[in-house]
């Protein structure tokens, strides 16, 4: 039998510091980071008052008002996107066969705020007949994929996945795996959230992760740094076309990368806190380059996960350095969170649009704010400065709390 081969042909995104891929790419290279005081709501009472927002965002100009009205946030940004994917891809659905399209996409907190909350708030206040009809699919977080197959008449499989950060590789997998068993020609994944309201910020701020750097917004995402001190949370959507080759060749697609390999793996020990020496990431490592059947000095580049918490930067970089040894002092490795903050289940899909172009186009984005190393992070994470940097094998982790580590690996397509 053939081997099917799976590649990425379709890139959307709206994240804190670009709208649509090019904006977001020229954000990336340029350093530029979406990190701002909280606007959708008073953040004064909490110790934590920064965020990335998506900015200058309309889902009216995606989708009928009406819809938009009464879905939530995290839905329209996975709609917007999943439009922006296939615009960007060029298929003409119009003369495919939709049967052989599917759809996964991915969400942690759904539409928790603009749809549970607020529902729930009616209810506690006028009681059960003031709740709307919608309430119930609307927060789902099916609900996106749902709205994605409806909107571009997709019949195929479809799914959701909800698996915390690591959201964004666990559907590029889904996807993968459906093209290249031949189940689907094309597949249209991605992931969304919008965690940004008052009392997911609350619980934020109760479990100690943040950064409280609120007078200095721009600057307070800093993975590796010496004087990082947490995360910043953020929120927005993307969303991947992944097609198989001779359909995309034979239409004249433009392919940003091929997928060779996925794995998942555990630190089975915490659901909170990361294995000191990230086991957990070496054995995703492992198995992620084994499943490709590629050696460890082939990868020429990391898009790593590099949230800003303390442990976990440690953790990582304990991790790289026990799995590829010297070479991992070779390998530019970067993290777009310096610039994006953590958007929980989108963060991963931000990292394969990122890791697609940076493939594409040979230069790596930088991670901002790497002012003075810590001691235990001392690889070459590319402070500061983008670089050019011609490769052709690039991998991509991501954590999850639960203990989560997911890995790609996509190449360039040649």
């Amino acid at each position: 039998m053939v081997t099917r081969r799976a590649v990425i042909t379709g890139l959307g995104i709206l994240a804190p510091n670009g709208n649509g891929k090019d904006e977001y790419w020229d954000a990336l290279i340029h350093g530029r980071s979406g990190i701002r005081k909280i606007v959708s709501f008073d953040p004064s009472p909490f110790s934590t008052q920064i965020a990335g927002e998506v900015k200058n965002f309309d889902p009216c100009d995606y989708f009928d008002p009406k819809l938009v009205k009464r879905s939530g946030r995290f839905t329209h940004f996975g709609v917007a996107t999943a439009k922006m994917a296939v615009a960007d891809s060029g298929i003409n659905l119009n003369r495919e066969n939709r049967d052989r399209f599917g759809v996964c996409f991915g969400s942690t907190i759904g539409a928790e705020n603009d749809i549970y909350e607020g529902q729930h708030k009616k209810f506690l206040d006028s009681g059960p007949k003031a709740v709307s009809r919608f309430t119930a699919p609307e927060f789902t977080p099916h609900v996106t994929t749902g709205y994605i197959c409806s909107e571009l008449n997709i019949a195929g499989p479809n799914s959701t996945l909800c698996s915390g950060c690591s959201t964004g590789l666990d559907v590029v997998n889904w996807g993968y795996n459906m093209v290249k068993q031949g189940t689907v020609d094309v597949a249209i994944v991605g992931s969304a959230d919008a965690p940004i309201f008052p009392f997911a910020m609350a619980t934020f701020c109760a479990l100690g992760i943040l950064s409280k750097r609120n007078e200095e917004p721009e600057v307070a995402s800093r993975p590796y740094d010496k004087d990082r001190d947490g995360m910043v949370l953020s929120e927005g959507g993307a969303a991947i076309v992944i097609e198989e080759l001779n359909h995309a060749v034979n239409r004249g697609a433009d392919i940003y990368a091929e997928i060779i390999s996925y794995a998942s793996a555990s630190d089975g020990q915490d659901v909170v806190r990361v294995d000191a020496n990230g086991l957990g990431l070496v054995t995703a490592l492992e198995q992620a380059l084994n499943s490709g059947k590629i050696r460890k000095e082939e990868i020429d580049y990391i898009c790593a996960h590099g949230n800003a918490i303390p442990s976990y930067d440690v953790s990582e970089t304990n991790a790289f350095k026990s799995f590829f040894g010297e070479h991992a002092y070779k390998i530019p490795i970067s993290s777009i969170k310096s610039m994006t903050g953590q958007a929980y289940a989108a963060g991963g899909s931000f990292q394969v649009v990122a890791t697609s172009l940076i493939i594409k186009n040979g230069i790596i984005s930088p991670t901002i704010n790497l002012d003075v190393p810590d001691s235990l992070c001392d690889l070459d994470y590319v402070p500061h400065h983008a670089r050019y940097f011609n490769m052709d094998t690039a991998l991509i982790n991501s954590h999850s709390v639960g203990g989560t580590h997911a890995v790609l690996v996509l190449r360039k397509y040649l």
